[in-house]
Parts: structure tokens; sequence; C-alpha cells
């Protein structure tokens, strides 16, 4: 490693006081004096001509200025170039998950990421779901979990990459009237209490809301802004029934999961920030191949 009395030393002689640049190092200005004293004694030659308005480089002191500070650039820029190559043996892909969720998709992804990749270190940040996107715009994770197909990922600076689609299920109490339906049908949910997502966070749900709201306007819909262990409870309390993506029943095993007479897909994928580095690329390379081959 270089000397740090060549960076003390390019401050004073861009300065022109030691004074200033004892301020801008943070420390004190005799210090950095005895600190310039050493300097001129190993080398060998004077750095500066002082006096009581300051210092100026003498001739050598401008050569040697010169030589530093190309030095210093040199250096700079080889331990920029070394740290991006113990970056990539250390890299860290984030995947932003959800409370009170079973994903699907994404395990099998994971599992072969890690046997090709082993360098790379998959971290799982969890956040509620009114705060996800937030947090995904301030770059707390680089990868949304497996379905969040939201409205953000039309905005310019964000991709969205469809691996699979799915369909609305309906979850019940098991005493409740229509646990033993095969299916249900819109005419069920007439003034049924239904729980889904408020309006804004997702495409199915807000087509869904929309055609009910046009056509059976006795459905009382509840809003829900994430879901959390809670709303099991809640429908056996209540005679709520809860709508969710049917290839997640297992995030509520208390409740029978019915399949709906409706289809407003749901895209099943993986979002991302546009112009990903090379960790996220490839997961989301190996994401499409898993999934287009099956």
């Amino acid at each position: 490693m270089y000397n740090k009395s060549l960076e003390s030393f390019v401050k004073v002689a861009e300065t022109g006081s030691f004074s200033k640049a004892a301020e801008l190092l943070f420390v004190s200005r005799p210090a950095l004096i005895q600190q310039m004293n050493l300097l001129e004694s190993r080398l060998g030659f004077k750095l500066f001509v002082r006096s009581n308005r300051g210092v100026t480089l003498t001739e050598a002191g401008h050569c040697f200025y010169n030589g530093v500070t190309d030095l210093i650039r040199r250096f700079d820029a080889v331990m920029r170039r070394c740290l991006e190559f113990e970056e990539v043996g250390r890299d860290t892909l984030r995947i932003g998950s959800l409370p009170n969720f079973t994903p699907v998709v994404l395990p099998r992804i994971c599992r072969r990421y890690c046997e090709l990749y082993p360098q790379v270190r998959l971290q799982f940040i969890e956040y509620p779901l009114e705060s996800y996107f937030k947090g995904f715009a301030d770059d707390k994770f680089d990868i949304t979990t497996e379905y969040m197909s939201g409205y953000m990922f039309d905005e310019p600076g964000y991709q969205f990459v469809k691996l699979a689609e799915d369909r609305h299920c309906c979850g019940i109490s098991p005493a409740h009237p229509l646990a033993a339906r095969e299916r249900i049908r819109f005419s069920d949910l007439r003034g049924k209490k239904l729980v889904l997502y408020a309006k804004g966070i997702t495409r199915a749900d807000d087509m869904l809301r929309e055609y009910l709201g046009k056509h059976e306007p006795t459905v009382e819909m509840i809003d829900i802004t994430t879901y959390s262990s809670s709303l099991s409870i809640k429908c056996e309390l209540e005679d709520c029934i809860l709508i969710y993506y049917s290839m997640y029943w297992q995030s509520f095993p208390t409740l029978v999961t019915l399949p709906v007479e409706w289809n407003f897909p749901i895209d099943i994928g993986l979002g991302y920030k546009s112009n990903p580095r090379p960790a996220v690329r490839r997961f989301i390379a190996l994401a499409e191949e898993m999934f287009q081959s099956a």
C-alpha cells in the first residue's frame, strides 16, 4: 500500500496552506507539518517553500506532485478493479419476500441457481405488502417475489418477466354453507362478504372488483393491503370469503380452497430493475429458461 502521507502532501500542495489542508484531512496542523517534515527527510529533497503567506511548491515539489497525483489515480483504479473481482466472488442477490406467503415457483429457481452459482449468496428480505414496492424502488432488494405483477412495472426503469399464469380461488371456512360446493359462481357471492386486495394493488383483483361492482352490487367487499395469519380467523368468525391465487392455497391451510367460474388472468413472474447487474441477469435468464422448457 502506498504511504498515506502522499495524500496529505497533495492536499497541502493544492490548498497552499497547512491549516486548510489539516482541516480537510481532519488532523491537527502541527501533526500535518510533522508528517510533511518526515516525508521531506525520507525523500532527501525539499517539497515546499514556506512563508507567512502559506506554502508553495519547489521545482522538485512540482515534479513530485505530478508523479504522485498520477500514482494515486492509478492506485485508485487498480483498487476499484480488484474490488470488482472480489464483489463477483462475494455477490449477494437480494430477493424481497412477503410474510404469510408460500412461494411455489421461486424455490425451484433458487435451488438451481445455487447449484450453478455457489459463490453468490441468496438473501431473502421480508417486507409487508404496504411497503413492499417502496422498498423495491429504494433498492432494498433486487428481485421481487414471484407473483408481484403490479402496476409498478408499467413505469420506466422496471421490468417484469412472466413465468406462469394463475387464477383466483376462494378460501372459505369449513363451516361455511358454500364450503361443500365444487366451484364458486358469481351468483354464490350475492349478499356475501368478500375479502380481497384494495384497489390499485393488482390488475386481476381490480378487474374482479369492477365486475362485482357492476353486476353483483350486493357483495360486500372488504379491502386488505396484505395477507396476514389473522385472515383465516376472520373468515371463520365473520363468514367471510377470502380471494387469493389458487397456486398459493398452502398459505391458508385451515380454509377450504375452491375454484371459481371466472378467469381474470394473473401473471406469475419476477420483477427487477432495468439494466440489472450480472447476478440479477443470470437469475432472470435462468428463471425464463426453466419455465419456458416446462
